[in-house]
């Protein structure tokens, strides 16, 4: 990926470069999440969240139902 320079216009508007958008897989009309990490933007597709925030549920729920037998097999690696 690209990396360019812009600067915000008067309305506050940052433009996304064409290999951004394609990167993204995203088109006009379509739904982006914005997120601020430390002072970093972060753009996802809304489709990219959405699936992250799914499998992220996914592995937090198998995690908290093996939890006992990953700590017995912590307990027999120390």
């Amino acid at each position: 990926m690209s990396k360019r320079t812009t600067t915000i216009d008067e309305k506050a508007t940052v433009s996304l470069p064409p290999e951004a958008i394609d990167a993204l897989r995203v088109s006009q009309g379509d739904a982006l999440d914005v997120e601020i990490v430390g002072q970093a933007l972060v753009i996802r597709s809304a489709g990219e969240t959405r699936r992250s925030g799914s499998f992220a549920e996914v592995f937090d729920s198998v995690l908290k139902e093996r939890r006992h037998a990953y700590e017995k097999l912590a307990e027999r690696s120390r």
